[in-house]
């Protein structure tokens, strides 16, 4: 296994461009070392994390610590790829078996290298060239080869990298509009908030509000984000497909931290604006938590409102993880 000498700066750059290819997230040099430092807390270039010094890395272990990266961010499950290796094993004993496998690789390399690797194109070709196996081991044989390739330290022509990469600080420090139609939030950030729910509380307040509007898009509704600022206290309206004219849930979002409260005078004003526009029934989402007095008068009067405190809002963001 060779070893890779260089700088630590060079080292940072390079990481931060293949996780940014590979998830659409750039990371900064503190991100990186604060996340390898979970993992890798005995290697002494990640402790003094001096950028000027050169260090020697296997390039097993930069494979890793990338790999380990795109986990912590949410672009990879720590999945259990042993069943899958379990079925396709017998058929790799043989030398025979082998150089087909290797040459099913090369071939998923070359789709790769032109920009059309998908599960679809890969499992037609094993499926035209080993016509006597199981659909169950064929998608063994695709789940591995998919793995093994996006384990591989590549970096695809300059023309087709990937256009939409952002910085992880923007999440929490300026609203996000979304790269794709149709979404309120990109999908790489709601893979990010899935595994690492407790820093939900510390995004920037639009792209919190933008959060629970793609939760409810996603829960069929049709959503009308308002505008940020002078909205009445009514940050989303969500609809019924079938009638865009009268919303069906008005939704506040309160980004606190975990041990603020949203008061009952908030609420009071909450079920004001809820009966203004005579809509049935009103949300308060939030990362901290509803006073037990707001509580007790939504219970009282039979107020139509419900809460969202911060622990289901963190399974909301376990919910839309693309690997849920």
């Amino acid at each position: 296994m060779g070893t890779v000498n260089f700088s630590l700066q060079s080292f940072y750059d390079s990481t931060s461009e293949l996780v940014g290819f590979k998830s659409g997230i750039l990371l900064s040099d503190l991100t990186m070392n604060k996340i390898l430092l979970e993992k890798y807390n005995n290697e002494d270039f990640l402790i003094q994390n001096d950028v000027r010094k050169h260090v020697r890395i296997k390039s097993g272990d930069i494979q890793e610590m990338i790999k380990y990266l795109r986990i912590r961010i949410g672009n990879l499950p720590p999945s259990d790829l042993s069943i899958d290796y379990g079925l396709i094993r017998p058929y790799l004993m043989s030398e025979d078996g082998m150089i087909n496998y290797s040459k099913l690789s090369n071939y998923a390399r070359s789709l790769r290298d032109v920009g059309q690797l998908t599960k679809a194109a890969l499992y037609k070709r094993i499926k035209q060239k080993n016509e006597h196996l199981t659909d169950d081991v064929i998608n063994a044989f695709v789940i591995t080869i998919l793995a093994e390739l996006d384990d591989e330290i590549y970096y695809p022509p300059n023309s087709r990298r990937q256009m939409d990469q952002v910085m992880l600080d923007k999440l929490f420090d300026e609203e996000i509009k979304p790269s794709s139609d149709g979404a309120f939030l990109d999908q790489k950030f709601l893979d990010y908030l899935a595994v690492n729910g407790h820093e939900i509380e510390g995004i920037h307040w639009r792209n919190f509000e933008r959060f629970i509007a793609e939760y409810f898009k996603r829960k069929n509704y049709h959503i009308v984000l308002g505008p940020g600022t002078n909205d009445g206290g009514v940050d989303i309206r969500a609809f019924n497909p079938d009638n865009l004219k009268d919303p069906l849930i008005l939704i506040q979002c309160k980004r606190h931290s975990t041990n603020n409260q949203v008061d009952i005078n908030t609420v009071k004003a909450f079920h004001a604006d809820l009966a203004y526009e005579d809509v049935p029934h009103g949300l308060i989402a939030t990362t901290g938590y509803i006073a037990s007095g707001g509580k007790k008068v939504v219970e009282a009067r039979n107020y139509n409102i419900s809460f969202a405190e911060n622990e289901k809002v963190k399974q909301w963001s376990t919910a839309m993880w693309q690997f849920s």
